[in-house]
């Protein structure tokens, strides 16, 4: 459940976001011909990640890959069909019905998730030692929690000190009302 919230989160905040990341647009620091995130080099970095993480040879590589990617994009289409359902139309309240059928969408995505997780294990195991497979797993989990980091860090950066960054409560400076900006 962690690592599928993880990866809902990643995905949501990556394209809004991951040209802001760095100042010049990718997690390495090195921009490429458009300064801008490329879904291309995102999958390299990750397999260069997992690859030396999990020390993965490059035939241990060249066999897993295709099966890995092959798994994340049957989840990326789950959770888009998840996303569908539970969007709104802006600015309207959801009823109880729309928020149940929201919830429900979204216990029935993480059931097929796990679904798909075991049934990739299996093949995993067949060009994959359990050892690599593990090492794999969590190469997967601290390549997405630096990309997080790296999002909230650079987010961090686009506010100058004392101001409000959205979503957060005012902060009133001690001795000193705090004035109401008008729109």
């Amino acid at each position: 459940m962690k690592q599928f919230i993880t990866i809902v989160c990643l995905l949501l905040t990556l394209s809004v976001s991951a040209q802001n990341r760095r100042p010049n647009g990718n997690p390495n620091g090195n921009p490429n011909a458009s300064g801008q995130f490329s879904p291309a080099e995102y999958a390299q970095q990750q397999r260069e990640f997992f690859t030396k993480n999990a020390q993965l040879t490059q035939e241990e590589a060249d066999a897993f890959f295709p099966i890995y990617n092959e798994l994340q994009q049957k989840k990326r289409e789950l959770n888009r069909e998840t996303r569908r359902i539970m969007r709104q139309e802006a600015g309207t309240e959801p009823s109880e019905e729309q928020c149940l059928k929201a919830i429900e969408a979204r216990a029935e995505t993480n059931i097929k998730i796990a679904e798909l997780e075991k049934e990739y294990l299996k093949k995993f195991k067949e060009v994959l030692p359990a050892t690599k497979i593990l090492k794999v797993q969590n190469a997967e989990e601290q390549f997405n929690s630096q990309i997080l980091k790296d999002i909230q860090q650079s987010r961090g950066h686009q506010f100058q000190q004392g101001q409000q960054r959205p979503g957060q409560p005012q902060q009133q400076t001690p001795g000193r009302p705090q004035m109401q900006r008008s729109n």
